[in-house]
């Protein structure tokens, strides 16, 4: 099955006119091959550490096709893919790609989060590393002339997600509670000011936490005592909602909050960073909790598929690794893999040539083969549009997707109805 995608992938590119050259098939043939790096820097621990294994293991799958091009091609070269962990720690993300680039290496995957993704960035504009992130998603980071590409759309689309999923739910008051980083303080500030649009009343005290917290006991109390001052203020249960935008700490955080009988009557909306969470589903307090309360959470959807899609066969080949359901910024990371190979196939392992060439690349290959369909870059390259798909925890305790916002349209389309 392989070979024939590669096959058709050969003549489709040439179509396209992708290939630069005809390339040197009798030094291919005597082994005289260099090799292209591409490094990805991925959370293969911590608290992004589910989709940091999702889109390692997504990348080297796209590495073993793009060879099998190459290969088929003819071409002179081969790409040599390394995966490296970033831990969900940005001074951990910087030093592994200063340290790759102290090796020659220059183009990167990755990193998952904002927060890491802003600690490379100094250091990659300095140096015109060029890097390509399938998840961060912070609108601080929308920046144009650097050298951090982004595959997703920035969370100013997301907002209005969260926001919508809260009017749907009937909440006319918010808490909001969030890991107090790049992409937390972005996330939670575009949520804001979107409930604001709506006319849902923010609750004046928030609960911001470090990043790296793991105990949630304060938290919970806190939360309860929140929502007990609403309460007293005459706004039912069913109409106050609380927005937890965080990762994995998610499940010990859910889990405190099961013990408070009120919690588990409002409304708890998530975001991209809880949505599919392996932490969630495989904690036995937590798992249990979300799916009772109908925990709703937003994530990327995939573009309408392509004509030649990945989409089946990069979902099919996690779940044969991972045995488990991809995540939609992996689909990313496919894409991402191509459009760095294909771009040092143009032009050489040249990142100031490849950053130019990118977009073009990124926009021709992704609009026939793209996994996560077609990936049109803005002025500052990331995603320039994207819809929200709505996960929950169903009764069976498997991330079920009930509806979609439609961005452009700013509704929702629900597949079934739970609110």
């Amino acid at each position: 099955m392989r070979v024939k995608l590669v096959m058709f992938l050969i003549v489709s590119l040439l179509a396209f006119g992708f290939v630069a050259g005809c390339g040197e098939a009798d030094d291919a043939a005597n082994g005289d091959l260099e090799e292209h790096t591409i490094v990805g820097i991925f959370p293969l621990t911590g608290p992004l550490s589910t989709f940091g294994e999702n889109s390692s293991t997504v990348a080297q799958l796209a590495a073993e096709d793009v060879n099998e091009w190459l290969e088929a091609e003819g071409r002179d070269w081969r790409l040599r893919l390394e995966i490296d962990d970033t831990q969900t720690e940005g001074p951990v993300g910087l030093r592994k790609m200063q340290s790759w680039y102290g090796e020659g290496v220059e183009f990167f995957a990755g990193p998952q989060g904002s927060g890491v993704a802003q600690e490379c960035l100094a250091f990659a504009n300095s140096n015109q590393i060029l890097f390509i992130s399938p998840s961060s998603t912070s609108p601080a980071l929308g920046i144009e002339d650097d050298w951090l590409f982004r595959f997703c759309t920035d969370d100013l689309v997301q907002g209005p997600a969260i926001a919508a999923a809260a009017e749907a739910a009937g909440v006319t008051h918010i808490i909001f509670s969030w890991q107090g980083d790049t992409w937390g303080d972005g996330l939670q500030s575009a949520a804001e000011g979107s409930m604001d649009d709506l006319g849902i009343a923010v609750y004046p005290d928030k609960l911001r936490f470090d990043p790296q917290k793991e105990d949630f006991t304060t938290d919970a109390a806190l939360l309860d005592e929140y929502v007990t001052d609403l309460v007293e203020q005459g706004v039912a249960l069913g109409n106050i909602g609380v927005n937890l935008i965080t990762f994995e700490q998610a499940a010990p955080y859910l889990a405190e909050a099961a013990n408070y009988d009120q919690l588990s009557e409002v409304v708890w909306i998530g975001s991209d960073g809880t949505a599919v969470s392996e932490a969630i589903l495989q904690h036995p307090v937590a798992s249990e909790f979300a799916a009772e309360v109908m925990f709703i959470n937003s994530m990327n959807r995939p573009a309408e598929e392509v004509e030649q899609s990945n989409k089946d066969r990069v979902r099919a080949h996690v779940q044969e690794v991972l045995g488990r359901d991809i995540d939609a910024y992996a689909y990313n990371t496919y894409d991402i893999i191509w459009a760095l190979a294909l771009s040092i196939d143009e032009v050489g392992y040249d990142t100031e040539a490849a950053r130019e060439v990118l977009p073009r690349i990124t926009d021709e290959w992704s609009s026939v083969y793209g996994a996560s369909g077609h990936v049109v870059l803005n002025e500052a390259g990331d995603r320039a549009f994207a819809d929200y798909d709505y996960y929950v925890l169903n009764e069976n305790k498997e991330w079920e997707i009930v509806g979609y916002y439609d961005g452009a349209a700013e509704a929702i389309n629900w597949t079934r109805e739970i609110y």
